[in-house]
């Protein structure tokens, strides 16, 4: 908005523009006037050359005058306090005025939220009397007479239930159900979802008031360890529980909000308990055997350990792939040391934990490795009611060494001077239980076995030489 008279500002740069401007305008017709004098030179149109310096000198004088204005202008706008105290004031009551506003508006809506704060007028006299004779005579007889009846009689709940789970079934019928639930029953109006190893939970109709809407009345997980299934504290459960009611509310899907929910929750949890119980291992007796990274770090060298994983997801209960990534496991182990540590775990095989695409827990190892007992393809996997990331990595080593025991015949027996028949070449297995087992391993699960796995070699016609090693597998 322009200002009074006298009052509008001009930016000093815009003075400056100006001014160029206006001495480069004035020099090009200075040009361009020379050069038309050059061209009409036949014509008898020319000025001598006295003149051209005059209108040149002019040129030159004007144009210093106005630099020279510019200059003090500019070191005036600078070295006056009085330009500078103006500023500061003009700041200070921009800053001033900004404060007011904001005070007016905090003052109208504080006395908009004053209105439902007040006090209510209580009845103080009422309650002094029901506090000393415990009972109110200004009750009305027919409220007395008609009481509370806060439960139903019992010849009443059962018809009530048999509704109830009417209701329940019916709405298990229109909704869809995710494959990954396993079990969906319905007894005394309470339905029991559950996924094996994950969690099981109890629903019921109502939340809120309303019976179109499911609400959760108990929720467990079945994700743990040998020293017992995990077990979310009171206030987190309810938080949880609650926030899985109000996705589920406003969803077209509820069953697959819950199981998005919970399912990579349980997820979350088994990789941390994975991470903590390889740091465990790596900081016990398997110190120097094995060696660990998480995955999500591999890329950008950050240090070993755990990591808690956060679960984030959208407003529509949908997990957030953006910025959340469960983070995976590599368990390197036979590590040779005479190597360097990066040569070392590029060499040496490993076990890699971690989440796939469809949110499922996988054990990959780094080589196609067989099972001792079956001689087929290794089946590692953890057991997310009891994670055991021991006995995976027992598991790993034993079939990994039977692979390498069978190529190792498998080479004898193409040797012509060592082997002359197949019959001369045989792996032999031999279980240990007991005592005997502790000997060699520092436990105390009689439920585990050792096998000795031995590879016998009749050479050049003498007797059998012995090569294997004792492998502990678990059942």
């Amino acid at each position: 908005m322009a200002g009074e008279l006298g009052q509008q500002t001009v930016e000093l740069g815009a003075v400056v523009r100006r001014a160029a401007e206006d001495s480069y305008l004035a020099l090009r017709e200075l040009v361009e006037k020379s050069r038309a004098e050059a061209e009409g030179r036949n014509n008898g149109q020319q000025r001598s050359d006295t003149e051209k310096k005059i209108d040149l000198l002019k040129f030159i004088d004007r144009t210093r005058q106005r630099m020279l204005r510019l200059h003090v202008l500019a070191k005036w706008c600078q070295q006056v306090p009085l330009v500078h105290y103006c500023q500061q004031l003009s700041s200070t009551l921009s800053s001033h005025g900004m404060c007011f506003t904001q005070t007016a508006d905090s003052l109208f809506f504080m006395n908009e939220g004053l209105q439902h704060v007040r006090a209510p007028i209580f009845d103080v006299p009422s309650a002094i009397e029901v506090l000393h004779t415990g009972s109110y005579r200004r009750l009305p007889k027919c409220i007395e007479e008609i009481g509370t009846q806060n439960i139903l009689f019992q010849d009443e709940q059962k018809p009530a239930l048999k509704k109830l789970s009417t209701l329940v079934r019916a709405k298990l019928l229109e909704t869809s159900i995710p494959k990954e639930i396993c079990e969906v029953s319905v007894t005394d109006g309470i339905a029991n979802v559950q996924v094996d190893g994950e969690f099981k939970v109890l629903m019921t109709l109502g939340y809120r008031g309303h019976f179109s809407l499911w609400r959760i009345l108990h929720m467990e997980l079945h994700v743990g360890e040998k020293t017992g299934l995990i077990k979310l504290e009171e206030t987190r459960r309810y938080a949880l529980g609650d926030d899985i009611e109000r996705r589920m509310a406003v969803a077209d899907n509820p069953f697959m909000i819950l199981y998005t929910i919970l399912h990579e929750l349980c997820i979350s949890l088994v990789m941390d308990t994975v991470i903590r119980q390889t740091n465990v291992l790596r900081q016990g007796r398997w110190r120097d055997a094995i060696k660990s990274e998480l995955i999500s770090d591999i890329h950008s060298g950050t240090g070993q350990g755990g990591n808690n994983a956060v679960m984030q997801l959208g407003q529509d209960g949908e997990s957030d792939s953006s910025g959340f990534r469960i983070p995976g496991l590599k368990v390197n182990y036979w590590l040779d040391e005479k190597n360097s540590a990066l040569a070392e775990l590029d060499s040496s095989p490993f076990i890699k934990i971690e989440a796939g695409q469809d949110m499922q827990i996988k054990c990959q190892h780094s080589s196609f490795v067989l099972d001792p007992f079956t001689d087929k393809e290794a089946d590692l996997s953890i057991d997310l009611s009891c994670i055991d990331v021991e006995a995976l990595m027992l598991k790993a080593i034993a079939c990994n060494r039977h692979t390498r025991l069978l190529e190792i015949q498998r080479e004898l027996r193409k040797n012509v001077w060592i082997s002359q028949s197949p019959t001369e070449v045989v792996l032999k297995r031999e279980e240990v239980h007991g005592e005997g087992f502790r000997k060699n391993v520092d436990r105390r699960d009689s439920n585990d076995r050792c096998t000795n796995e031995v590879l016998q070699v009749r050479a050049y016609g003498q007797s059998y030489i012995h090569l294997g090693i004792n492998i502990r597998s678990v059942n």
